[in-house]
């Protein structure tokens, strides 16, 4: 049984010049960023200092993703921002939820190891994998996973503004591999790589954030936990969800849920 789209050829995508000379440049821009640093200028809950890490991640995965997404010529149609729409809005109810099971979840098993909460990571990228698998257009990884931290901020979620510069940098970490494929895998293995894009985003974020003091080893461990949890909850959580949702009919519109019926 095959989902490749008649038509289109097998082969691995392959990035242009231009593809990879827009990496580059977000890589090094990124890096420029990080470097330099921002003033400190106060920004809602925080200050654009405390948010250098953030803004050099978003710039260096942000280059690359735009150009890539520009050349890949698949326009939004009213349906795909509707559909994005209503799963952002439902992940980011879902991850409202999680807050108030996070910490009697993470709590007991920190006590046994610190970084063994990275485990559950996976839930904050959900979002963002399902809106890229489901829409399969430039960006909606991105726009799933920002909207739905936006509305973990504004219900109320324990890390108020933070929920949101999360969403970004998430949203990229996993849009960039739908990138990095041309917009043109959806997979189960597709699916694991960019659950796994979303969790290097995270742990970056968390080991810069709130787990600075972790000594070397434990600071691996919770990267490589949260990476697992994101191929396995995120990746083929999102992937077998996606699939269920194409079963039964709801997603007949976008080529996700016509690329269901051919299987």
């Amino acid at each position: 049984m095959s989902t490749t789209v008649p038509g289109r050829r097998a082969g691995a995508p392959r990035l242009s010049a231009v593809h990879l000379a827009a990496l580059a440049a977000g890589v090094l821009a990124g890096l420029l960023v990080w470097r330099i640093g921002l003033p400190d200028v106060h920004v809602w809950d925080t200050t654009l200092t405390a948010l250098t890490v953030p803004t050099a991640l978003t710039v260096g995965a942000g280059a690359g993703v735009v150009v890539i997404a520009v050349t890949s010529h698949r326009a939004w149609r009213v349906v795909d921002m509707t559909v994005a729409a209503v799963l952002a809005v439902a992940g980011g109810l879902f991850l409202w939820g999680m807050n108030a099971a996070w910490l009697p979840l993470t709590t007991p098993i920190g006590k046994v190891y610190p970084p063994l909460p990275a485990l559950l990571n996976g839930v904050w990228i959900l979002p963002g994998v399902l809106t890229g698998l489901i829409v399969r257009k430039p960006g909606a990884a991105l726009f799933g996973e920002t909207v739905a931290g936006a509305v973990e901020a504004l219900t109320g979620g324990l890390w108020g503004f933070t929920s949101l510069y999360y969403g970004i940098v998430e949203g990229l970490g996993v849009e960039l591999v739908f990138a990095l494929l041309l917009y043109r895998r959806y997979g189960p293995v597709a699916a694991m790589a960019a659950g796994a894009g979303g969790g290097v985003a995270l742990s970056v974020l968390d080991l810069t954030f709130y787990f600075t003091d972790y000594p070397a080893g434990q600071k691996l461990a919770y990267v490589l936990l949260s990476v697992l949890s994101c191929i396995v909850i995120a990746g083929l959580g999102g992937w077998a969800l996606a699939r269920a949702l194409a079963a039964t009919g709801a997603l007949a519109p976008l080529s996700s849920g016509r690329a269901a019926q051919r299987v």
